[in-house]
């Protein structure tokens, strides 16, 4: 049996947070896959419950009411093993060390493909229980 993967989605802007959400829903099984949008880390954090399920974070940095990384470290209390994206505009040496030492996995850099985008999430997805090996 595949496990449930859910994918929580916290970018404040509306119609890029539905766009992301259609692209990482097209050509996935539904049954599977569970993706949640939130508009800020203050409507994230009151929503989101850690479960059984198997976790992708797709975050933008800079959120209104609580930022990027107060997320990260919100998550990380709970959920150790979930893989956690950070979409930002900013590249610096500086702060890229900083979001990874706080617990973000990996980046996107704005703007960026959503094809790769998709590519890379749907990766993640597929490999299963070998995600978090």
């Amino acid at each position: 049996m595949v496990e449930r993967t859910e994918i929580h989605v916290v970018e404040p802007d509306e119609v890029f947070r539905r766009i992301l959400i259609r692209t990482l829903e097209d050509g996935n099984d539904v049954e599977q896959l569970g993706v949640h949008g939130y508009s800020d880390g203050y409507d994230f954090m009151e929503r989101y419950r850690y479960g059984e399920a198997r976790c992708i974070y797709i975050i933008n940095d800079i959120l209104p009411k609580k930022n990027g990384i107060e997320l990260v470290q919100h998550i990380r209390k709970t959920d150790i093993e979930g893989v956690i994206y950070f979409m930002t505009r900013s590249n610096t040496e500086e702060e890229m060390v900083y979001a990874l030492n706080m617990g973000v996995d990996s980046y996107f850099i704005k703007p960026f493909n959503l094809k790769v985008f998709q590519a890379r999430i749907n990766r993640l997805v597929n490999r299963g229980e070998n995600l978090w090996v």
